[in-house]
């Protein structure tokens, strides 16, 4: 809080009556340590249910007051504090905010003042995409140990503002590294790092990575375009591309493969099919493809046997099991150590291929991840404002990265 705010001269720490609370109680003695003023307000002020939280509420008690919460006591009379905590609620917090805690969640979100979380903000299930009910919208929050999966899933991430993570001194091995299918394991730009290819001088283009894309439209040519960018810059060493339409300021490197109108010939994809195994050691399927061509990919995938990923136009519930049987044919039963088939789908194309709606998706990312990984027996990526990673056996990644200026057309190819 200092560090943060500096400036702060007055603070209100709002304690409710578990250990979220008892932390309260501790920052409160310690700000006045560091000359701020502070208010105490607690929803429970005569006793805290843990040993421990009633420990430090006794400590704070000898140095200040602590006053009932209600919602009356969240209007300034004044200027009002620099500074709000919220203790009120930590990791225990199953069910929504009703009643008084309720209504102080929604009006300390409304002062003009900044917030400041304990471990995660109040009325925010730690576990959960969508908060269950009425919920504290902190400027900044500080997790305790680890960081909790809702301040990486949208729009449970957003109540979190800026966040950090405090070692608490919890034991070594306490959370394991590896993921497994019952513990998400977090992402970020070192794990992304260590995926990338190898640049190994002396490398030759063949052996660098070859891509072959099938894609793209009249209305969506520059979706494939885009794909094949974005392998170039993965460090493919030949990208090939399908397509009917091509993008007219298409990059030089990549190799074009005019393919007809699907709707004039029997075997519109034959081209791409035979091509030299070479050219398409790793397969993309589907980015701006008119849907006119998916009664053709089942006879592509099968002639594909190197990693293959299939998106947009491609992610047709009649493909689910020509790719079950692909993964099974290619070993992927026996134990293979590395996934390489992949389907990519948003929100709204994950809930088409399972039936559930949008806002259910949205609501679960996790278990609708796993759901499709174990229905395809594929890999998922489930993109969004918190995309999940499920491989074929569940094990989850988290990728907590983004910004506004993914919300474009094209950012996912």
């Amino acid at each position: 809080a200092v560090a943060a705010w500096p400036e702060a001269r007055s603070a209100w720490v709002l304690c409710g009556k578990g250990d979220n609370g008892g932390d309260g109680y501790v920052a409160a003695r310690l700000l006045t340590r560091a000359g701020v003023r502070v208010r105490v307000l607690a929803l429970g002020p005569e006793r805290s249910r843990s040993d421990a939280a009633e420990a430090a509420r006794a400590a704070w008690h000898r140095l200040g007051a602590i006053e009932a919460l209600d919602p009356g006591a969240c209007v300034p009379h004044g200027d009002g504090p620099d500074l709000i905590l919220d203790a009120l609620f930590g990791t225990g917090l199953s069910r929504p905010l009703r009643g008084v805690p309720a209504e102080v969640a929604e009006a300390i979100s409304a002062l003009p003042c900044p917030v400041l979380a304990v471990d995660l903000p109040s009325g925010v299930h730690a576990d959960r995409a969508t908060p269950p009910g009425p919920h504290v919208r902190a400027d900044r929050t500080v997790q305790f140990g680890w960081p909790r999966l809702a301040s990486a899933l949208a729009p449970a991430r957003f109540a979190f503002g800026r966040w950090e993570v405090a070692d608490i001194g919890l034991p070594a091995g306490a959370l394991p590294d590896a993921p497994s299918p019952g513990r998400p394991r977090w992402t970020g730009a070192a794990d992304a790092a260590a995926g990338l290819p190898p640049l190994v001088p002396g490398r030759h283009k063949y052996g660098a990575g070859t891509v072959l894309i099938v894609g793209g439209s009249e209305r969506y040519a520059g979706a494939a375009e885009l794909a094949c960018r974005g392998a170039h810059r993965a460090g493919a060493g030949l990208v090939t591309l399908a397509t009917p339409a091509p993008f007219p300021s298409r990059w030089p490197e990549t190799v074009l493969l005019p393919l007809p109108d699907p709707t004039s010939t029997d075997d519109p994809l034959a081209a791409a099919r035979d091509l030299d195994p070479r050219h398409a050691a790793a397969l993309v399927v589907g980015p701006g493809m008119d849907h006119a061509w998916r009664p053709q990919l089942p006879a592509l995938l099968r002639a594909q046997r190197g990693a293959t990923v299939l998106d947009a136009g491609a992610l047709d519930d009649g493909l689910r099991d020509v790719v079950r049987d692909l993964v099974r044919d290619r070993g992927g039963d026996r134990g293979r150590d590395r996934d390489d088939v992949w389907i990519t789908p948003h929100l709204g194309e994950a809930a088409r291929l399972t039936g559930a709606s949008s806002d259910e998706v949205a609501a679960d990312p996790i278990g609708t991840a796993r759901a499709l990984a174990a229905s395809w027996n594929a890999g998922v990526v489930l993109k969004g404002a918190g995309s999940v990673i499920a491989d074929r056996n569940g094990a989850i990644r988290v990728v907590a990265r983004g910004h506004p200026g993914m919300a474009s057309g094209g950012t996912g190819d």
